[in-house]
Order: C-alpha cells, then structure tokens, then sequence
C-alpha cells in the first residue's frame, strides 16, 4: 500500500475510535499547567520533568510549595539529610522569587535550624498567602519577617510537638496582618494574647493549650478573642496535666460567631460572652469547678440560636453537679447530642420542651465510664404536656449505651408512640448485656407502639 494512502487510513482509524489526533492538555498554557501541578506534592510534580521537554522545567514555575517529610507521607525520606538535599535543590532551580504557598513538614535535625530559617525566609514577603509550619520537636525561633514582612498572609499555620518562640519584636511585640483569615497554633510555647492582638480580619481560630501554657507562667495568661472570629476551636491538649495553669480571663466577645468547639479543664477564673445570633454549631467539652461553672451557664444562654449543639460528657457532668438551673430556650435548635452520665428521663423531658423546634435526638448513656452518680434512681412519669418538638418536628432518635432500665425504656415507648413523624430511631445495647439480651431487647423494642408508619426502628 503506498505511504500516502497508509496515512489516510490511519487518520480515518483515529477518527473512528474516537482518539484524539492532538495531545490536548500540551495545548494549555504553562500558567495553566502550573496551576494543575500547584495542587500536587512538591516531590510529585518535580516527577513531570520527564513526560517530555517542555515539561522539563516547569515545575520550577510554581508558587506553590508542598514539602511533607512527615513518615505517612508516601514520599517518606527516612534520612534527613536527604530531605535537606531536596528542598535545597528545590529552592536553588527555582525561577520565580516569590512563593504564594507553602507547607512545610519535617523533623529539624539539631544541627540544621539556619537552613529550615532561611528556607522560612526564602518564601517570606508581600506575596504569600499561605504558611504552614510543621516542624517537629525541636526548639526553634521563628523568624520575625513572618509577622512583620506579610501583608498578604491570609492563613497562618504553626503547629506539632515543638517549641516555636515569637522572638525578634520590638518592644511593645507589634506586628500587624492585616489579612489573615486563619490562624492555627499547636505550639508548646504560645503566648496567644500576643499573637491575637494584632490580627483584625481573623475569621477561623484553632488553638491548642499545652502543659506548657502559658509562655510566661509566673502570671496567669489572658486570651481575649478577635471580634472578627466566625469559627472558634479551643482545645486542651489530651496529654497535658489536669493542673495546667489557670486562664486569668478569658474574653470571647465575639458576636459574628457562627461555630464553637471548646475542650478545656484549666480553671478560668474570669470569661466575658456576649451573646452569638448567628451560632450555628457548638460543641462543649468542659469541666470546671463549681465556683466557676457560672460561665457555663451564662455560655448555654449565649447559644440559644444554635441550630447544633452537642454538650460532651464532662459538660453534662458540670452541669449536673451545679446548683439547681433552668436550661434556655432554644428556639432555633435542629440537631442536639447529649453524653449522659446517667439516664434522667424528667431531665430530658424538661430540656426537649425547651428545643421548640427539635429534628434529630442523638443521646449517649455513658454511665458505666462516668464517675457522677444519681442521688437516687429515676422512674418514668408521664409528662402533662407533650414536648412540641416531639409531636410536630423530631424525625431521628439514636440512642447509644443502652442499659435496659425501666427509665429507658419507657423513655423509648413514649418517643415512639407521640413522634408522628418519626422516621427513624437508632438504639445500640451496651455491649456488656450480650448477644442473647441484644436479641431479646430487639424483640421487645419491636412490639412497641408506634405513632409513625414510616418509623425504622434498628437496634444494633
């Protein structure tokens, strides 16, 4: 067959099955193909080189940088120095000068805190955007430039087992940016009033208290909140001592607050809250002493127009243990989780006639973990007046860590039977019943009455 009719024939075939005859991701522009690899690894993008010649180089274009070392990374180097000799090659065949990203995670080898500092500083200027900071356990400073060289900065992330010292300011420690949105600090050294005072926009805020809170521990810290927040997550570090150092004040005046999370056990001796129309979603895992559980109280009141609201196991037992209170309304309120120390049926009627508008129940019996005890057994009484949620809006119920009490159970009978639009409830038994209770309690939980012809009821 001669060439010219082969070709014809070939371009036909391709026409045929569909192949396209042009490569057409070589036909996007490089600024384009940059941005693609932006959202790869470091490591991973610098593998293209190879995949042809105009591929080469450009890797050496992005301004974005993902340098992870971390052991599940799946680009692992279990030598540092090798890792050092990569970043090293990486930051010497760059052709662009500045970086609008970068993750950094690795361990510093004792003896290499210069060149972590000056990789920090290759990237630092008006163009970044975003930093984060993972190094390891080692003590480091960070570089002053940080807080002071990045007017662009919208997120900020400092965190691992490390010792990350704010050193270098000047005198009154100011620093200004006035463009981060995100801040994040899992520091074993942190003073997060410093760090908080000059940031204007901040909108998310994680911070993480360790043993070693607060840096300066001879006088009790203060963390006063940015008004801007809209997303707050305090946590208590899980391995620091139940003795960590008292919150002389703590000011959450911020009323654009849509999500809460708090995990605390320090003592806070002072705490300012307005109140939050915009909540969302709260989450609070607190235990305080009775002299300061009033906080407490006066945060629930706060939350009133949360549609999400879940009150941990050590908040219930705080609450339990305080004086005797009325939970608030909560006219907004969708979903509502509860870890209970023990099963109080009036308890939770009380509070179900406060949730006006209640669609999802989740409750968790943790009495067999818990160390607040009843005073005296509760039984079921039929309440006068049926909660509104229940009769009008509750449509999924799930109850954990059922221990077959006369309380629950009932409980459970006068859910099913006044929820007419119940769809589906969940019960999980208390493992420690076994196989043969579980299968009768299914039997007997199955001939209940109930309201709700669509009602599912599952009892794992």
């Amino acid at each position: 067959m001669p060439k010219r009719k082969q070709k014809k024939v070939q371009v036909e075939e391709s026409t045929i099955t569909g192949t396209p005859k042009v490569d057409i991701i070589s036909t996007l522009p490089d600024s384009l193909l940059c941005h693609i690899l932006s959202f790869l690894p470091t490591r991973c993008a610098m593998a293209t080189s190879i995949l042809a010649r105009r591929w080469r180089h450009l890797w050496k274009d992005l301004l974005v940088l993902d340098l992870d070392n971390s052991k599940d990374s799946p680009y692992y180097l279990s030598e540092e120095s090798r890792f050092l000799a990569f970043v090293n090659a990486v930051f010497a065949q760059r052709r662009v000068p500045h970086v609008n990203k970068l993750r950094l995670i690795c361990d510093i080898p004792r003896h290499e805190k210069k060149t972590i500092k000056r990789w920090i500083r290759n990237v630092v200027g008006p163009q970044l955007k975003e930093l984060y900071l993972s190094l390891g356990d080692r003590k480091i400073t960070l570089p002053e430039e940080v807080l002071t060289s990045c007017e662009s900065l919208e997120s900020l992330v400092l965190k691992g087992n490390m010792f990350l010292i704010v050193y270098g300011m000047d005198n009154d420690g100011f620093f200004d940016l006035p463009s981060l949105k995100n801040l994040e600090l899992d520091l074993n050294y942190v003073d997060p009033d410093f760090l908080l005072s000059s940031c204007w926009s901040l909108e998310n805020l994680k911070l993480t208290l360790h043993e070693s809170f607060p840096l300066n521990a001879s006088e009790p810290p203060q963390i006063i909140m940015p008004g801007s927040l809209k997303r707050l997550t305090l946590i208590q570090d899980e391995n620091a001592s139940e003795d960590l150092n008292d919150i002389e004040y703590l000011g959450i005046d911020t009323p654009l607050l849509e999500y809460l999370s708090i995990t605390l056990w320090a003592r806070c001796l002072e705490v300012s809250i307005k109140d939050y129309p915009n909540m969302v979603e709260a989450h609070l895992d607190i235990d305080q002493d009775q002299e300061q559980v009033g906080w407490m109280l006066e945060l629930l009141n706060a939350l009133g127009q949360t549609k999400l609201l879940d009150l941990k196991l050590n908040t219930m037992e705080c609450l339990l243990r305080a004086p005797a209170f009325e939970f608030p309304e909560f006219p907004s309120l969708l979903n509502l989780k509860l870890e209970l120390p023990y099963f109080n049926s009036g308890f939770l009627i009380n509070l179900l006639h406060n949730c006006l508008m209640l669609q999802v129940l989740t409750l968790h019996n943790r009495e067999k973990v818990s160390d607040v005890k009843p005073k005296e057994p509760s039984c079921w009484i039929l309440p006068p007046k049926d909660p509104d949620c229940v009769i009008s809006h509750l449509k999924t119920f799930e109850y954990k860590g059922y221990l077959e009490s006369a309380d629950e159970h009932a409980f459970i009978a006068y859910i099913l039977e006044r929820g007419p639009i119940l769809k589906t409830m969940k019960i999980q038994v208390y493992r420690g019943l076994g196989l043969k209770n579980k299968q009768r309690i299914r039997q007997e939980l199955s001939t209940l009455p109930r309201s709700s012809k669509a009602c599912k009821l599952r009892v794992a």
